[in-house]
Protein backbone atom coordinates (compact mmCIF):
# COMPACT_ATOMS: atom_id res chain seq x y z
CA UNK A 1 0.00 0.00 0.00
CA UNK A 2 1.29 3.44 -0.90
CA UNK A 3 -0.04 4.87 2.38
CA UNK A 4 2.85 3.32 4.31
CA UNK A 5 5.11 5.89 2.64
CA UNK A 6 2.96 8.83 3.76
CA UNK A 7 3.57 10.73 6.99
CA UNK A 8 -0.13 11.47 7.58
CA UNK A 9 -0.76 7.74 8.04
CA UNK A 10 1.84 7.60 10.84
CA UNK A 11 0.56 10.77 12.46
CA UNK A 12 -3.10 9.79 12.51
CA UNK A 13 -2.49 6.28 13.89
CA UNK A 14 -0.23 7.42 16.71
CA UNK A 15 -2.47 10.34 17.62
CA UNK A 16 -5.47 8.02 17.72
CA UNK A 17 -3.67 5.66 20.12
CA UNK A 18 -2.79 8.49 22.53
CA UNK A 19 -6.32 9.93 22.38
CA UNK A 20 -7.66 6.51 23.30
CA UNK A 21 -5.26 6.39 26.26
CA UNK A 22 -6.69 9.72 27.38
CA UNK A 23 -10.24 8.34 27.34
CA UNK A 24 -11.53 9.61 23.99
CA UNK A 25 -13.99 7.18 22.39
CA UNK A 26 -12.64 6.73 18.84
CA UNK A 27 -13.47 4.48 15.91
CA UNK A 28 -11.21 4.17 12.88
CA UNK A 29 -12.74 4.19 9.39
CA UNK A 30 -16.17 3.41 10.80
CA UNK A 31 -19.25 3.53 8.58
CA UNK A 32 -21.59 3.85 11.57
CA UNK A 33 -23.52 6.97 12.62
CA UNK A 34 -23.88 8.83 15.90
CA UNK A 35 -20.43 10.42 16.27
CA UNK A 36 -19.94 13.88 17.75
CA UNK A 37 -17.16 14.57 15.23
CA UNK A 38 -15.60 13.06 12.14
CA UNK A 39 -11.90 13.89 11.80
CA UNK A 40 -10.25 13.00 8.49
CA UNK A 41 -6.47 13.02 7.99
CA UNK A 42 -6.78 12.60 4.24
CA UNK A 43 -9.66 12.79 1.78
CA UNK A 44 -10.68 9.30 0.72
CA UNK A 45 -14.18 8.23 -0.25
CA UNK A 46 -15.09 7.19 3.32
CA UNK A 47 -14.09 10.55 4.80
CA UNK A 48 -16.02 12.43 2.13
CA UNK A 49 -19.17 10.41 2.80
CA UNK A 50 -18.97 10.44 6.61
CA UNK A 51 -18.53 14.22 6.83
CA UNK A 52 -22.13 14.70 5.73
CA UNK A 53 -23.45 12.92 8.82
CA UNK A 54 -22.00 15.12 11.60
CA UNK A 55 -19.59 17.96 12.34
CA UNK A 56 -16.50 17.34 10.23
CA UNK A 57 -12.81 18.24 10.48
CA UNK A 58 -10.00 17.63 8.03
CA UNK A 59 -6.29 17.94 8.80
CA UNK A 60 -4.54 19.66 5.90
CA UNK A 61 -1.38 17.54 5.80
CA UNK A 62 -1.28 18.22 2.07
CA UNK A 63 -1.67 21.44 0.09
CA UNK A 64 -1.44 22.13 -3.66
CA UNK A 65 2.23 23.20 -3.49
CA UNK A 66 3.15 19.78 -2.11
CA UNK A 67 2.04 18.13 -5.35
CA UNK A 68 4.66 19.94 -7.44
CA UNK A 69 7.51 17.52 -8.02
CA UNK A 70 5.54 14.83 -6.21
CA UNK A 71 2.95 13.57 -8.67
CA UNK A 72 2.43 13.83 -12.42
CA UNK A 73 0.77 17.15 -13.32
CA UNK A 74 1.28 18.26 -9.73
CA UNK A 75 2.09 21.84 -10.72
CA UNK A 76 -1.21 22.41 -12.51
CA UNK A 77 -3.58 25.09 -11.20
CA UNK A 78 -6.55 22.72 -11.17
CA UNK A 79 -5.16 21.22 -7.94
CA UNK A 80 -5.88 24.52 -6.19
CA UNK A 81 -9.53 24.16 -7.19
CA UNK A 82 -9.57 20.50 -6.11
CA UNK A 83 -8.14 21.23 -2.65
CA UNK A 84 -10.35 24.28 -2.20
CA UNK A 85 -13.50 22.33 -3.01
CA UNK A 86 -12.59 19.40 -0.76
CA UNK A 87 -11.40 21.40 2.25
CA UNK A 88 -14.34 23.82 2.04
CA UNK A 89 -16.60 20.77 2.09
CA UNK A 90 -15.63 20.14 5.72
CA UNK A 91 -16.77 22.29 8.65
CA UNK A 92 -13.28 22.93 10.06
CA UNK A 93 -9.71 22.67 8.79
CA UNK A 94 -6.69 21.85 10.97
CA UNK A 95 -3.46 23.22 9.48
CA UNK A 96 -0.24 21.51 10.60
CA UNK A 97 1.80 24.74 10.54
CA UNK A 98 1.34 28.49 10.35
CA UNK A 99 3.04 28.39 6.95
CA UNK A 100 0.24 26.16 5.67
CA UNK A 101 -2.42 28.59 6.87
CA UNK A 102 -1.18 31.18 4.39
CA UNK A 103 -1.49 28.78 1.47
CA UNK A 104 -4.89 27.54 2.59
CA UNK A 105 -6.21 31.09 2.65
CA UNK A 106 -4.59 31.84 -0.71
CA UNK A 107 -6.46 28.98 -2.39
CA UNK A 108 -9.76 30.19 -0.99
CA UNK A 109 -10.46 28.14 2.15
CA UNK A 110 -13.39 29.88 3.84
CA UNK A 111 -13.99 27.49 6.74
CA UNK A 112 -12.44 28.13 10.20
CA UNK A 113 -8.76 27.13 10.27
CA UNK A 114 -7.00 26.03 13.45
CA UNK A 115 -3.27 25.33 13.73
CA UNK A 116 -2.55 21.92 15.22
CA UNK A 117 1.05 20.87 14.69
CA UNK A 118 2.21 17.27 14.53
CA UNK A 119 3.90 15.45 17.39
CA UNK A 120 5.75 12.23 18.15
CA UNK A 121 5.16 9.55 20.75
CA UNK A 122 8.39 9.73 22.74
CA UNK A 123 7.77 6.37 24.37
CA UNK A 124 8.17 4.94 20.85
CA UNK A 125 10.55 7.37 19.16
CA UNK A 126 13.65 7.12 21.31
CA UNK A 127 17.26 6.10 20.77
CA UNK A 128 17.87 2.36 20.99
CA UNK A 129 21.51 1.27 20.86
CA UNK A 130 20.74 -2.40 20.21
CA UNK A 131 18.40 -1.65 17.31
CA UNK A 132 20.87 0.84 15.91
CA UNK A 133 23.68 -1.69 15.98
CA UNK A 134 21.51 -4.32 14.27
CA UNK A 135 20.51 -1.79 11.62
CA UNK A 136 24.13 -1.00 10.79
CA UNK A 137 25.02 -4.69 10.60
CA UNK A 138 22.02 -5.38 8.35
CA UNK A 139 23.10 -2.78 5.79
CA UNK A 140 26.82 -3.51 6.02
CA UNK A 141 27.95 -0.36 7.83
CA UNK A 142 31.01 -0.52 10.07
CA UNK A 143 31.45 1.26 13.40
CA UNK A 144 33.62 3.85 11.65
CA UNK A 145 31.24 4.61 8.79
CA UNK A 146 29.45 7.95 8.89
CA UNK A 147 25.87 7.19 7.78
CA UNK A 148 23.64 9.90 6.32
CA UNK A 149 19.94 8.98 6.31
CA UNK A 150 16.79 10.29 4.69
CA UNK A 151 13.29 8.94 5.27
CA UNK A 152 10.97 10.15 2.53
CA UNK A 153 9.05 9.44 -0.64
CA UNK A 154 11.33 9.09 -3.65
CA UNK A 155 10.31 12.21 -5.54
CA UNK A 156 11.97 15.38 -6.88
CA UNK A 157 10.01 17.42 -4.33
CA UNK A 158 11.86 15.60 -1.55
CA UNK A 159 15.21 16.62 -3.03
CA UNK A 160 16.23 13.19 -4.23
CA UNK A 161 18.46 14.50 -7.01
CA UNK A 162 20.38 16.74 -4.61
CA UNK A 163 20.68 13.85 -2.16
CA UNK A 164 22.27 11.70 -4.85
CA UNK A 165 24.58 14.50 -6.02
CA UNK A 166 25.79 15.19 -2.46
CA UNK A 167 26.46 11.47 -2.02
CA UNK A 168 28.45 11.33 -5.26
CA UNK A 169 30.61 14.24 -4.08
CA UNK A 170 31.35 12.44 -0.81
CA UNK A 171 32.27 8.85 -1.72
CA UNK A 172 33.84 8.18 1.69
CA UNK A 173 30.48 8.75 3.43
CA UNK A 174 27.52 6.34 3.37
CA UNK A 175 24.10 7.55 2.24
CA UNK A 176 20.84 5.70 2.82
CA UNK A 177 17.34 6.62 1.60
CA UNK A 178 14.38 4.85 3.22
CA UNK A 179 11.04 5.17 1.42
CA UNK A 180 9.33 4.37 -1.84
CA UNK A 181 6.89 5.60 -4.47
CA UNK A 182 3.48 6.12 -2.81
CA UNK A 183 1.85 7.02 -6.12
CA UNK A 184 3.70 4.34 -8.11
CA UNK A 185 3.67 5.22 -11.84
CA UNK A 186 1.91 8.47 -10.94
CA UNK A 187 4.93 9.66 -8.96
CA UNK A 188 6.97 12.42 -10.59
CA UNK A 189 9.95 11.08 -12.60
CA UNK A 190 8.99 7.52 -11.62
CA UNK A 191 10.72 5.68 -14.46
CA UNK A 192 13.76 7.96 -14.48
CA UNK A 193 14.31 7.52 -10.74
CA UNK A 194 13.70 3.76 -10.84
CA UNK A 195 16.45 3.49 -13.47
CA UNK A 196 18.80 5.86 -11.67
CA UNK A 197 18.54 3.96 -8.40
CA UNK A 198 19.77 0.81 -10.15
CA UNK A 199 23.02 2.50 -11.23
CA UNK A 200 24.27 4.36 -8.16
CA UNK A 201 27.76 4.44 -6.61
CA UNK A 202 28.33 1.88 -3.86
CA UNK A 203 28.09 4.48 -1.07
CA UNK A 204 24.39 5.11 -1.84
CA UNK A 205 21.56 2.73 -0.95
CA UNK A 206 17.80 2.99 -1.49
CA UNK A 207 16.04 0.44 0.73
CA UNK A 208 12.34 0.94 0.07
CA UNK A 209 10.08 0.59 3.08
CA UNK A 210 11.74 -0.43 6.38
CA UNK A 211 9.68 -1.84 9.25
CA UNK A 212 11.97 -0.78 12.12
CA UNK A 213 12.41 2.96 11.69
CA UNK A 214 13.80 3.26 15.22
CA UNK A 215 16.76 1.12 14.20
CA UNK A 216 17.35 3.44 11.24
CA UNK A 217 17.25 6.60 13.33
CA UNK A 218 19.39 5.00 16.06
CA UNK A 219 21.93 3.50 13.67
CA UNK A 220 22.52 6.57 11.52
CA UNK A 221 24.67 9.63 12.20
CA UNK A 222 22.69 12.39 10.48
CA UNK A 223 19.23 12.91 8.99
CA UNK A 224 19.58 14.82 5.72
CA UNK A 225 16.27 16.09 4.32
CA UNK A 226 16.79 18.34 1.27
CA UNK A 227 13.06 18.71 0.59
CA UNK A 228 11.90 21.73 -1.42
CA UNK A 229 8.33 21.97 -0.09
CA UNK A 230 6.65 20.73 3.09
CA UNK A 231 3.64 21.49 5.25
CA UNK A 232 5.47 20.34 8.40
CA UNK A 233 8.47 17.97 8.51
CA UNK A 234 7.52 14.91 10.55
CA UNK A 235 10.79 13.01 10.10
CA UNK A 236 12.68 15.93 11.65
CA UNK A 237 10.92 15.56 14.98
CA UNK A 238 11.05 11.76 14.79
CA UNK A 239 14.83 11.89 14.28
CA UNK A 240 15.25 14.55 16.96
CA UNK A 241 13.38 12.37 19.47
CA UNK A 242 15.96 9.66 18.73
CA UNK A 243 18.83 12.17 19.32
CA UNK A 244 19.83 12.24 15.67
CA UNK A 245 21.24 15.53 14.29
CA UNK A 246 19.29 16.97 11.35
CA UNK A 247 20.39 18.85 8.23
CA UNK A 248 17.59 20.33 6.11
CA UNK A 249 17.04 22.71 3.25
CA UNK A 250 16.41 26.25 4.42
CA UNK A 251 12.71 26.60 3.58
CA UNK A 252 10.19 28.79 5.35
CA UNK A 253 8.28 26.10 7.21
CA UNK A 254 11.46 24.49 8.58
CA UNK A 255 12.80 27.84 9.73
CA UNK A 256 9.50 28.69 11.43
CA UNK A 257 9.25 25.35 13.24
CA UNK A 258 12.83 24.21 13.87
CA UNK A 259 15.07 27.27 13.49
CA UNK A 260 17.37 26.70 16.49
CA UNK A 261 17.19 22.91 16.51
CA UNK A 262 18.64 21.78 13.18
CA UNK A 263 21.38 22.56 10.67
CA UNK A 264 20.45 24.29 7.40
CA UNK A 265 21.79 24.43 3.87
CA UNK A 266 20.54 25.89 0.60
CA UNK A 267 22.38 23.95 -2.11
CA UNK A 268 24.52 20.91 -2.81
CA UNK A 269 27.76 22.61 -1.81
CA UNK A 270 26.42 23.85 1.54
CA UNK A 271 24.93 20.43 2.28
CA UNK A 272 28.27 18.80 1.48
CA UNK A 273 30.19 21.18 3.72
CA UNK A 274 28.01 20.40 6.74
CA UNK A 275 28.07 16.66 6.09
CA UNK A 276 31.87 16.64 5.73
CA UNK A 277 32.05 18.22 9.19
CA UNK A 278 30.23 15.13 10.50
CA UNK A 279 28.15 16.82 13.21
CA UNK A 280 27.97 14.59 16.27
CA UNK A 281 25.23 16.26 18.28
CA UNK A 282 21.85 17.83 17.84
CA UNK A 283 21.74 21.56 18.23
CA UNK A 284 18.98 21.46 20.83
CA UNK A 285 17.08 18.17 20.83
CA UNK A 286 13.31 17.76 20.50
CA UNK A 287 11.26 20.71 21.82
CA UNK A 288 8.66 19.76 24.42
CA UNK A 289 5.93 21.26 22.23
CA UNK A 290 6.17 18.28 19.85
CA UNK A 291 5.46 15.64 22.49
CA UNK A 292 2.42 13.77 21.19
CA UNK A 293 0.77 13.72 24.61
CA UNK A 294 0.73 17.51 24.61
CA UNK A 295 -0.54 17.54 21.01
CA UNK A 296 -3.30 15.12 22.06
CA UNK A 297 -4.33 17.50 24.86
CA UNK A 298 -4.52 20.35 22.36
CA UNK A 299 -6.58 18.13 20.03
CA UNK A 300 -9.06 17.30 22.80
CA UNK A 301 -9.38 20.99 23.67
CA UNK A 302 -10.18 21.83 20.05
CA UNK A 303 -12.67 18.97 19.81
CA UNK A 304 -14.43 20.22 22.95
CA UNK A 305 -14.43 23.82 21.69
CA UNK A 306 -15.98 22.76 18.39
CA UNK A 307 -18.60 20.51 20.03
CA UNK A 308 -19.54 23.24 22.54
CA UNK A 309 -19.90 25.81 19.75
CA UNK A 310 -22.47 23.56 18.07
CA UNK A 311 -24.57 23.50 21.24
CA UNK A 312 -24.98 27.25 21.37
Amino acid sequence: MGLKYLGCATVSKQLMDVLKEKGVDISLNSKEDGFDLVHAHTFGSLALSQKRKTTSIISAHSTPSINKGNIILGDKNFWKKVYSKIYNGFDYVFAVSKTSVKELKEIGIKKPIYVLENGVNRSFFQYNEKKGRFFRETYGFSKNDFVVLNVAQITPRKGVYDFIEVAKRNPDIKFLWIGGFPYFIGSSDFLRLKTMIKHLPTNIKFTGFVEDIIGAYSGSDLLFTPSYRETFGLTIIEASACHLPVLARRIEVFEDLFNTNIYFGENVEEFSQTIRQKPKKQRNGLPEKYDLKRIADDTISLYEEIIDSKKV
